[in-house]
């Protein structure tokens, strides 16, 4: 069997098939009609639309054979690409390119075959339309090698029309996600290092608004002008991908010119977007990522994930553009990967719980209350704080769920210690409060476990009344009128403003530890938190004091007119078990100091 020699452009001509027969195509009817039709013309028993790869053959189209490809070494075809004509044996068993083919030898036991080349730009062959018999025949007469010919240049124009459907984004005609990984994949079989730039308009949560407000019709014009300010800043030769919403993207072969062409589609997307006489600013980013044709790059998408998440992080630098950086990218996974695992720690049993730290009263130094703060133990990570999972979470629809399990579990444990005097406080956020929801099921869970409604305390911060404060304030109207406690949390950071004050019916206000911190220097500062604590004395709160350290801060908030205080001076946070066995010695001690 003699094998067939590879093409002296067989670089060019693998990049072509990548190109035209992406992943192998779909399933076409119009092929396979085709196919049908010059069976039944030639009247032989098989008929095939080829594809000649790197290391084999597969049928885009096929009738009479059930093979869905063949190793390329014994492919018949890989002899036709090598010419503009037809390749036509007569005999297969008499012609010693084929005498021993296994294809010959075995099944289907071919005797005739006649290919004609499937021609790109008309000088590339990346298959052939063929006939094949399982006898021998007579050559075809010139009429029938043309019709053969024609046969192989309407599978042609088929494959083109699946090329166009498969490669091109509809709204902007420009090619899609699906070229692009085609044209890296031809770079790649070349040996050739590539540099992608992902260019990100504006946020999936920007575009979905501008949808919401303005319409789909406003969008489409609007990413039509994105694209041609960057369409405008390439260079001859550079193609333009649209492959997503809101993002588009560019392939380089020569990674030089990568920052100043950024710098020109920056400074291209930098003045409002004038879209029905409406002015917009885009909030572009551009991710640029190495592709190499060693490693991972050759068999996976990761290159594209890479230049995607650098476009997100580019969003937030001041040049708009950013290369991959892996020690970024590794923990904006490992936020997704604790996103994904968290919605599983919601329904286990043994990797959430609830630490309890306590709050004493002052002067008497006894304990009548509680902060529940929640842990988590990841079963591969280990312990996660709160401090890195509740802010990811607060981003998601996570966040109720993860209220409703803390609501919960302070209400397990007030219904295992009744009787005990104190309360327990948890945090909750703007979206619980957001709607009736969460306010429902706390009432419910309260009646059933027939828990005192006073020994919970809902903590909570000003800013949950910036977005809905009427309906968030009808939902803590709600709460104090059961007789739950709410306490204004992180007082002194963020808004702390006195006219949210007067909106929220709370009877505690904590002092945030970083202003206990702060004044401990004494001087303006510590004349700052006095007054603080003073005023909201007089306005009826009970002021609570965290962060308290050392016995120089809790006898400094004593003297503030704090009347409660917490800290690790007093104790850690620390399991519920611990915390009753604790709370057991402390009430029996009379104090914790």
């Amino acid at each position: 069997m003699m094998v067939a020699p590879v093409p002296i452009n067989e670089k060019e001509r693998l990049a072509k098939v990548a190109e035209w027969c992406v992943m192998h195509q779909q399933h076409s009817g119009e092929l396979a009609a085709l196919v049908d039709m010059a069976r039944s013309f030639f009247a032989v028993p098989v008929c095939l639309v080829s594809i000649v790869g790197e290391c084999q053959q597969w049928f885009s189209a096929k009738a009479g054979l059930d093979l869905q490809a063949t190793p390329r070494d014994v492919s018949f075809c890989a002899h036709t690409i090598l010419q503009a004509q037809p390749l036509e044996v007569l005999d297969a068993t008499c012609d010693p390119r084929f005498a021993d083919n296994p294809l010959v030898t075995g099944e289907p036991g071919i005797r005739y075959y006649c290919g004609a080349p499937l021609l790109v730009e008309n000088r590339i062959a990346i298959g052939s339309f063929c006939i094949i018999d399982t006898v021998p025949r007579p050559p075809l007469d010139q009429a029938q090698r043309t019709m053969l010919m024609a046969f192989g240049e309407m599978a042609m124009q088929i494959i083109a029309g699946m090329r166009r459907n498969n490669f091109h984004d509809q709204a902007t005609g420009l090619f899609n996600r699906l070229k692009l990984e085609c044209d890296v994949a031809a770079g790649l079989e070349r040996g050739q290092p590539l540099t992608l730039l992902a260019v990100d308009i504006m946020s999936a949560e920007a575009l979905s608004g501008i949808i919401r407000s303005l319409g789909y019709n406003f969008a489409h014009d609007l990413t039509l002008q994105a694209k041609a300010r960057i369409a405008s800043q390439l260079d001859n030769g550079l193609c333009l991908y649209k492959i997503s919403p809101t993002r588009f993207a560019v392939l380089l072969e020569d990674a030089e010119n990568v920052l100043p062409l950024c710098q020109r589609i920056v400074a291209a997307l930098q003045a409002p977007a004038q879209c029905h006489q409406i002015p917009v600013l885009l909030d572009a980013g551009i991710g640029i990522a190495p592709i190499s044709p060693q490693g991972e790059d050759r068999n996976s998408l990761e290159w594209m994930r890479r230049a995607v998440a650098a476009a997100d992080t580019a969003r937030r630098t001041a040049g708009r553009h950013a290369w991959y950086q892996p020690e970024v990218d590794a923990a904006q996974r490992r936020a997704f990967m604790l996103l994904a695992s968290l919605s599983r720690a919601l329904h286990s049993d043994d990797e959430l719980s609830l630490h309890l730290q306590p709050r004493i009263e002052l002067p008497s130094g006894r304990c009548r209350s509680a902060e529940a703060l929640l842990r988590w133990q990841h079963p591969v990570l280990g312990e996660v704080s709160p401090a890195e999972f509740i802010p990811l979470a607060e981003k998601t629809a996570l966040m109720a769920n993860l209220s409703l399990w803390v609501m919960r579990a302070v209400l397990r444990i007030l219904g295992c210690t009744r009787g005990l005097d104190f309360s327990v406080s948890f945090n909750v956020t703007a979206r619980d409060l957001e709607s009736a929801g969460f306010m429902d099921a706390l009432l419910h869970a309260l009646q059933e476990q027939a828990v005192e409604p006073q020994r919970v305390q809902l903590e909570l911060t000003e800013s949950v009344l910036i977005e809905q404060p009427e309906e968030v304030q009808q939902q803590l109207l709600r709460a104090r009128q059961a007789g739950i406690v709410i306490a204004i949390d992180d007082f002194g950071t963020g808004y702390s403003n006195w006219a949210y004050l007067t909106q929220i019916p709370a009877s505690i206000v904590k002092l945030d530890k970083s202003l206990v911190h702060r004044a401990s220097s004494g001087g303006r500062e510590a004349l700052l938190v006095q007054s603080l604590a003073g005023l909201a004395n007089e306005l009826g709160y009970r002021v609570a004091a965290e962060g308290i350290e050392t016995a120089e801060q809790l006898v400094r908030v004593c003297a503030w007119g704090c009347v409660e205080a917490q800290g690790y001076f007093i104790a850690r946070p620390m399991p519920a078990a611990a915390f009753r066995a604790w709370f057991d010695d402390t009430q029996l001690a009379g104090s914790v100091a």
